[in-house]
């Protein structure tokens, strides 16, 4: 037995959906082309070691890393990251980024910062969830990864031996 795009099954030597003896096989994908909105596949990274940079540049953040292969080429990807971030100085600013493997910055998550340029107390901590929307156009493996940076060489850390960090990629049927 046969399956449409969408994974229907079919009966190919009538033409028939299967259990649909009425339904042809091209009414079965106009229909499992209309399903847009659900969600295909859930991938996720988590990480439980504590990271740190004094980078003024964005870095990766060894372990969180997701690939996902699109399942539908025109389905949009949404990409969610938890982190526990904090500074280590006793001023300044981590930021935070969901890229994809050119190091390009997803909508919606092009940056997240917190911190402050009054000095005050270190190790300030403070959970941090960045979202973001790709529509990577293709049904190739595709890699997304979470990044961060200070803002003028200070310690930043992104705390993920007290608070396990994770990065979902989700595909949604667009």
């Amino acid at each position: 037995m046969a399956t449409t795009a969408a994974g229907t099954p079919y009966v190919e030597s009538s033409d028939l959906v299967a259990n649909y003896p009425g339904v042809s096989l091209a009414l079965a994908n106009h229909i499992d082309g209309l399903d847009g909105g659900k969600v295909l596949q859930v991938v996720r990274a988590t990480d439980s070691t504590l990271r740190s940079t004094t980078s003024t540049s964005f870095v990766d953040i060894t372990g969180m890393t997701v690939t996902i292969t699109p399942e539908i080429s025109t389905s949009a990807v949404m990409l969610i990251a938890v982190v526990q971030a904090r500074r280590a100085a006793t001023n300044g600013f981590i930021y935070l980024q969901i890229s994809d493997s050119s190091n390009g910055a997803i909508s919606g998550a092009e940056g997240a910062a917190m911190g402050s340029t009054a000095t005050g107390a270190a190790n300030q901590n403070a959970l941090q969830t960045l979202i973001g929307y790709a529509t990577p156009g293709t049904t190739s493996a595709t890699t997304y990864k979470l990044r961060f940076k200070g803002l003028s060489g200070e310690t930043v850390e992104v705390v993920n031996d007290a608070v396990t960090g994770q990065l979902f990629a989700i595909e949604v049927a667009a």
